[in-house]
């Protein structure tokens, strides 16, 4: 088969030239199509579904809302969990599906279900609505919208030309599906009642709305002819905007009194406010002059992808309309951009495309000096550019993304890709230089040395191929960051073997067709020279190269359990995320007075260029935390002018000890994509979650109190906090029943003054083009504003008299639950902990030891642990099952090409030799074992045993040819010295720049460079010895 393709390739070499023009045409016509990202996207397929349930407190929203919502959702098929917060005012419900399902089809069934759900819901609680269709990474792009300070535009002004102007513009943009406002004040029309005015005229609250809405409407008449024309006829008794509006509502009528008519400004002060916030954002950052300024509250948007849309698309859109937005933005407001992933994806592509390209100047460096030919080294070198080029365009035709881990799958099979060029060329090169070669035609000779080593090229490549299949068995997290790795390698690898069977032998053909002149390289022959001595020695001395053999790799043995585990190593994004937790009964204003103060505390740091702080949540569809958190984003200086720390840990630790003259406030450390990733995968943001199920709020409060203060007592365990779910201050409207049917009210008359008075009801809308805004009918603020002036409040009763809600009811001030999470319908409550200085493994192993022994839980309450650690879990098992696969289907692949069982164990014993140097070089560097090590020593199996089959075929072929064993095994271990060497170089060479790169996501593929280089390193010297002399000894 080999020789029929050689043979048609050299015939035809004109056709193969030209097939190689069109597919480098075709590659520089797809790769500009590319998907590019950060960060492979690795959010499960969810969806969510949100419920504003306005007024509710945590523990109504639960039993009203959310259970409805979930009951319901398990009957979907392929569902994997589901987990629910329930908080004062919304319900967010996240229904997981399992792997592999589409994401429109999950949200249709979703869609289906929650018809379903709204009947089990109360009339007038809330309205679910599903959320955005956008991922984990989807926060792409974060805008600040700034008013300068003599352009007399307040906060509420800003905020509506958030909504109204900046939103509209961005939501047409391809790949964007929607868009959070975030910080300032929703302006609001407010109708505040004084309820003794009410009693006076004896209305009630709902006359008020009852009579602003039949005051605020817009009709359509169809048509009258007048003439030969048509009129449309319209009625417009809309409410005018503005100031006006506000005069239009005092002068609505109520009723009429007398033949006097009461109007609302009779009962009610009317002017202009803000909903009631459950968020805000400010602002610390230097001016020119490097001077702290403090910008105070600003108004923000976030801007969420589209899931599966192209995200550097996504933000050119958006830049691209920059300048129109700022055309549409009044004098002295500007739009600025403060978070832009493309910054982190070009960063990330540019760690990898320079770690490309200083290996493409090693590797021809190693060639040159190997060669000592420039046509040849050309040769080598082509297979890079054409392999990647034609594994990148593959790759955009079937849609896939380059990003950090799939263009670090090329970085490291740059050095691979050139092994079957590397032996090819070689082969060539000796067949040609012989003397008694010197008058055959060169397509003869080309054609001959090109059937010797096809048949190991072919199979080297088939090794590597069949190495990686095993990863497309990963789940979850783990498959969504390594498969495109695999998927990049064995595209490129396929595209290297095509080039180095069909294109170089052609290209052979026309380089060297006038023969070559063999120089013998100045650094070669002292090695090879060397090698003989050393290799007759070795011969000879049998037991004592496999005693050192043995010995290297009991090392090994006892190394590898002192490795620590983990899952991933985190990517270092440039910027820092503080969580700051506050007091749980804290308010807005509290959290809004203390953030700029810990603002300027981090901006004392000159490594930080701004603080945002956001405080609460945005709209529906955020985030849903409470105003007691704030989230200060870092924008941090480059790594260059850094001058109090070096690495992003020494400056936390550094921030973290000034922060801590802020007693009773919780500190945690992370990085904006970290923290979400981390958030979707446990619903925590933080790397471990150890959650305790129970039903009572107060027994899981106790019992994670005591776990949290075991945690924080193991080393290695950083940022431990238990979640707050309890500690919310509530005043309680309790109805006293007898003192209600006395007389003669019902609760529901009661409740009403709660629900209505207090919080408020809406009163239609005031409509301006696109704008809308909320009539608001309350009870005026001096009459709502603690205990005794709510007891005070006054209800009429059926017969007329007035009582008191005092004397019904019991007005008191209690602690609450401030949420409740539940996940599988168990309530829940997370302690959470980040790990640093310590490996993951061993800190959960404390954990679970500590819990065991000192934590006594009641019947039906259990802990388990999640987060990044349950996926390293997963990882590992699969990888013990994995491993063992791989190396069973490459000793099935060897036994096809050798059908001798001898020489297959023979071969495979340089996988154990190449293990050697991962672990020694995992160890020495301090790295960990994760799940990058783990597929950096699948690779290096593939890679080890490529070596091993190259030497084996040449003693093979030499016995064949009828020489002696000794002789066969010496000289074919001589001769194969040159291919050995070059192609363990260039892979090693071709991962060096990897090993020193410390750009944007380097982290994650350090551990997989140290892995191969140090096992390359290690199975090199030791097939150079051992092979040759266990195959005197192994195949008889």
């Amino acid at each position: 088969m080999f020789n029929l393709l050689i043979e048609a390739v050299i015939k035809n070499r004109l056709l193969v030239v030209l097939a190689l023009l069109a597919a480098i045409a075709v590659s520089a016509f797809m790769i500009p199509k590319l998907n590019l990202d950060a960060f492979p996207d690795v959010t499960n397929v969810q969806v969510a579904v949100n419920t504003e349930a306005p007024g509710l407190a945590a523990e109504e929203v639960e039993q009203l809302i959310t259970y409805p919502i979930e009951a319901v959702m398990y009957a979907l098929p392929d569902v994997e969990q589901v987990r629910s917060i329930s908080k004062t005012g919304l319900s967010g419900v996240t229904v997981v599906f399992k792997e592999g399902v589409d994401i429109y089809f999950a949200r249709q069934l979703v869609f289906e279900r929650l018809q379903s759900a709204k009947e089990l819901i109360p009339a007038g609680v809330g309205m679910p609505t599903m959320g955005p269709n956008t991922s984990g990474l989807g926060q792409v792009y974060q805008y600040l919208l700034e008013a300068k300070p003599d352009a007399n535009i307040d906060s509420m002004a800003l905020r509506s030309l958030n909504d109204w102007v900046v939103k509209l513009l961005i939501l047409p943009i391809d790949g964007v599906t929607d868009i959070l406002s975030f910080g300032g004040e929703v302006k609001q029309y407010q109708v505040n009642i004084n309820p003794n005015k009410l009693l006076a005229y004896d209305l009630t609250q709902q006359d008020v709305s009852n009579a602003l809405d039949a005051n605020n409407s817009n009709v359509g008449g169809w048509y009258m002819n007048r003439g030969q024309e048509q009129l449309v006829i319209r009625g417009t008794g809309w409410f005018t905007p503005g100031e006006k509006g506000l005069a239009e509502i005092a002068q609505t009528p109520i009723k009429t009194i007398d033949g006097t008519v009461v109007q609302v400004a009779d009962v009610a002060n009317v002017e202009l406010g803000s909903e009631i916030r459950q968020g805000a954002v400010t602002l610390s950052k230097r001016n020119e002059q490097g001077e702290i300024v403090n910008r105070g509250e600003v108004v923000t948007g976030i801007v969420l992808k589209r899931m599966g849309a192209n995200t550097k698309q996504t933000i050119d859109g958006i830049n691209a309309r920059v300048e129109m937005i700022n055309q549409a933005l009044p004098k002295g407001v500007e739009f600025k951009a403060i978070y832009d992933q493309a910054e982190l994806i070009s960063q990330a592509v540019q760690t990898v495309v320079d770690a490309l390209l200083l290996a493409f100047v090693f590797i021809i460096i190693v060639l040159a000096i190997f060669l000592l030919d420039l046509r040849a080294t050309f040769l080598v070198l082509l297979s890079i550019p054409i392999s990647i080029g034609l594994a990148l365009s593959v790759m955009a035709w079937l849609g896939l993304s380059a990003n950090l881990m799939s263009l670090g799958g090329i970085a490291v099979a740059i050095g691979m890709l050139v092994d079957g060029s590397v032996v090819m060329v070689e082969n060539v090169f000796r067949h040609l230089g012989l003397k008694h070669n010197q008058h055959k035609p060169s397509s003869q000779l080309v054609a001959i040395a090109a059937k010797e080593v096809a048949r190991p090229i072919f199979f080297a490549s088939l090794i590597i191929l069949t190495v990686f299949l095993p990863l497309f068995s990963f789940e979850g997290v783990e498959a969504k960051l390594f498969q495109p790795m695999a998927v990049s390698i064995m595209l490129a690898i396929i595209s290297a073997v095509f080039v180095a069977l069909v294109v170089v032998p052609a290209l052979c053909v026309y380089l060297f067709a006038k023969g070559v002149t063999v120089k013998q390289s100045i650094l070669l022959k002292p090695i090879d020279m060397l090698y003989q001595r050393a290799l007759q020695k070795a011969l000879q001395a049998k037991r004592s190269v496999l005693a050192i053999a043995g010995l290297l790799l009991i090392v090994a043995a006892v190394m590898l359990p002192r490795l620590g585990t983990e899952f991933v190593p985190e990517l270092e994004e440039g910027t820092i995320n503080l969580r700051v937790t506050l007091a749980p009964s804290a308010s807005l204003e509290t959290a809004i007075s203390v953030a700029p103060k810990l603002e300027a505390m981090l901006l004392e740091f000159s490594e930080v260029e701004y603080a945002l702080s956001r405080i609460g949540r945005a709209e529906v569809g955020g985030d849903p935390e409470p105003v007691n958190n704030i989230e200060i984003y870092l924008g941090l200086k480059p790594h260059e002018q850094w001058v109090n720390a070096k690495t992003r840990v020494e400056l936390q630790q550094l921030m973290e000890a000034k922060l801590e003259q802020f007693p009773g406030l919780l500190f945690n450390f992370s990085q904006p994509i970290a923290t979400r990733v981390d958030e979707l995968l446990s619903g925590v943001k933080a790397q471990l979650a150890i959650k305790l199920f129970g039903s009572d709020l107060g027994v899981l409060t106790e019992k994670g109190q005591q776990i949290e203060q075991l945690v924080q007592q193991i080393p290695g365990a950083k940022d431990v906090a238990m979640e707050q779910i309890g500690g919310e201050a509530q005043l309680i409207v309790k109805p006293n029943r007898l003192a209600l049917s006395r007389f003669g009210l019902s609760v529901s008359d009661l409740m009403d003054v709660v629900q209505h008075g207090i919080g408020g009801q809406s009163a239609g809308q005031i409509i301006n083009a696109n704008e809308r805004y909320d009539i608001y009918v309350r009870i005026a603020k001096s009459f709502r504003q603690n205990p005794n002036v709510i007891a005070d409040l006054r209800l009429r009763t059926p017969a007329g008299a007035i009582v008191r809600v005092g004397d019904v009811a019991d007005v008191q001030i209690e602690s609450g639950a401030p949420q409740v999470r539940r996940d599988d319908v168990q309530r829940r409550v997370v302690i959470q902990a980040n790990v640093q200085g310590r490996d993951m493994g061993s800190v959960v192993a404390d954990i679970r030891a500590a819990i065991a022994d000192k934590i006594q839980l009641p019947s039906g309450y259990s802990v388990a642990i999640g987060g990044q650690f349950e996926n390293q879990q997963r990882a590992q098992q699969r990888l013990m099952i994995l491993v063992p696969v791989a190396l069973l289907l490459i000793a099935l692949l060897l036994y096809f090409a050798f059908s001798n069982l001898s020489q297959v164990v023979l071969i495979l014993v340089n996988v154990p030799l190449a293990v050697i140097g991962g672990v020694i070089a995992l160890y020495l560097s301090g790295q960990y074992l994760s799940v990058p090590s783990s597929v950096g020593f699948i690779t290096l199996f593939g890679v080890a045993v490529l070596n091993g089959v190259v030497m084996v075929e040449s003693i093979n072929q030499r016995i064949n040819a009828g020489d002696s064993k000794d002789k066969a095994v010496f000289e074919g271990a001589v001769s194969r010295l040159r291919p050995v060497l070059m192609t363990a170089l260039t892979s090693m060479l071709g991962l060096i720049p990897m090993l020193l790169s410390t750009g944007i996501g380097a982290e994650i593929q350090k551990p997989l460079a140290t892995v191969i280089v140090g096992g390359l390193v290690s199975a090199t010297f030791l097939t150079l010895f051992v092979l040759p002399v266990l195959y005197k000894s192994m195949s008889k």
